[in-house]
């Protein structure tokens, strides 16, 4: 069976169609357009007319593409600015009407439990516990677990805990940030969101003597816009067929402190096309993960290749998909 997944995030609505047999999930095509759904959200309250102009563009596009491509279901599920739209039932209307596609808005707990089961999969050892961190537009997805490698091809019944934090780095960007670099007084108040943010929460606790740091997984677009960075322009990651990447510790701190100095333009020079349409949010996004990365004690960040679009997929042969 061929399926046609679509994650409509903040920032982008990112296609992914993979050919599905048994427990398995070939990757045959994706693409990622930046359509800033979540543009001014944070203030307004409500999805703008040009933003859902966008999204009507790209999500017709999207459907051509997985018809083209002979894909026998096309799903579409909105996460963080749909979520918090006060016009949510009107985008979810218009869309349906002009598209012909079922809008799904996902609660945060649903966008954790299917985050968490993608992320994890291709960890085929991984044991013990576990954090996942998706860094959003509009939110944050924190979901903790213990031994996924044991409950597959079931990884989301490993779930512990989860919980979705109002720290996006396109909420943030525009809640504190006057322009590019920020001036340091910015990136103060950014920071202490953050920390405010993640100290309320018991599931990411700091590692102990008692208790070791999980496993910290980064998965989606900031993650995996970090790795490519990382990589270097020249790098022949792909995300159509790349696999795990892992980045230590001093490698996140080391790119939050670069970008936090850097103009837009600067940014967009270190990895054109991982940071095309990415790069006046990226500082913020590496910042937030940098403060999961010492909240957790992690020595490293492991960037997985599956994210929200795959869970999607994996929902469906679970046989979860709404009626």
């Amino acid at each position: 069976m061929r399926i046609a997944a679509i994650d409509v995030g903040t920032n982008t609505a990112q296609l992914l169609v993979a050919d599905v047999t048994d427990d398995e999930i070939e990757r045959v095509h994706v693409a990622e357009r930046f359509v800033r759904l979540g543009e001014g959200v944070d203030a307004s309250g409500r999805i703008g007319d040009a933003a859902l102009d966008r999204l009507i563009t790209t999500l017709r596009e999207h459907r051509e593409t997985a018809a083209d491509l002979g894909a026998d279901t096309v799903l579409v599920a909105a996460t963080s600015a749909s979520r918090d739209a006060a016009n949510r039932d009107d985008v979810v209307r218009r869309v349906q009407q002009e598209t012909g596609l079922r809008y799904e808005i996902l609660s945060g707990d649903e966008e954790a439990t299917w985050s968490f089961a993608a992320a994890t999969a291709p960890f085929l050892d991984l044991r013990g516990p576990c954090l996942v961190v998706d860094v959003g537009g509009g939110s944050t997805e924190l979901v903790a677990g213990t031994d996924p490698a044991g409950h597959a091809p079931h990884a989301e019944r490993a779930i512990t805990a989860r919980v979705s934090l109002d720290i996006g780095c396109i909420r943030l960007t525009e809640r504190y940030f006057s322009g590019q670099p920020p001036e340091p007084g910015e990136v103060d108040a950014a920071r202490d969101a953050i920390h405010e943010a993640l100290h309320r929460f018991s599931l990411t606790g700091a590692a102990t003597d008692a208790v070791p740091a999980p496993t910290l997984i980064g998965t989606a677009g900031t993650a995996s816009a970090l790795a490519r960075v990382d990589a270097g322009p020249e790098s022949q990651l792909d995300p159509l067929h790349g696999g795990p990447q892992a980045l230590p510790a001093e490698r996140v701190r080391y790119w939050r402190d670069e970008t936090l100095c850097r103009t837009v333009d600067e940014i967009l020079d270190l990895h054109p096309e991982a940071m095309k349409g990415r790069a006046p949010v990226f500082p913020v996004g590496v910042l937030i993960l940098d403060a999961v990365v010492q909240h957790t004690g992690a020595d490293t960040l492991h960037v997985s290749p599956f994210e929200l679009r795959h869970g999607l997929i994996r929902r469906t042969m679970a046989g979860r998909a709404p009626a």
